[in-house]
């Protein structure tokens, strides 16, 4: 768990390191203004595709959800997640 928590970490970093750096992102052909980073803990774990073998991390939230860690270059869409998803 801790190494999943590691990798989550750094991929967090990894992401966020030139937005805090800049404040700002370009994505999707919109720019994004980042606020402020703040340490969390959260419960990380990896979700493994039956079929494929492919993994990926999953955040679970307060309210009881799970939320993806992708990296943004990675999406093709813009997310749109409601209020209530958001990680505060």
């Amino acid at each position: 768990m801790t190494k999943t928590l590691s990798i989550a970490g750094a991929l967090i970093v990894a992401m966020g390191g030139y937005a805090l750096a800049q404040q700002t992102f370009s994505a999707w052909g919109h720019d994004f203004t980042v606020s402020q980073f703040a340490p969390q803990q959260m419960m990380v774990a990896v979700a493994t595709d039956s079929k494929t073998g492919r993994k990926f991390n999953v955040l679970k939230l307060k309210n009881g959800k799970m939320m993806a860690i992708s990296p943004i270059g990675g999406m093709q869409a813009m997310p749109d997640m409601a209020q209530d998803d958001m990680v505060q």
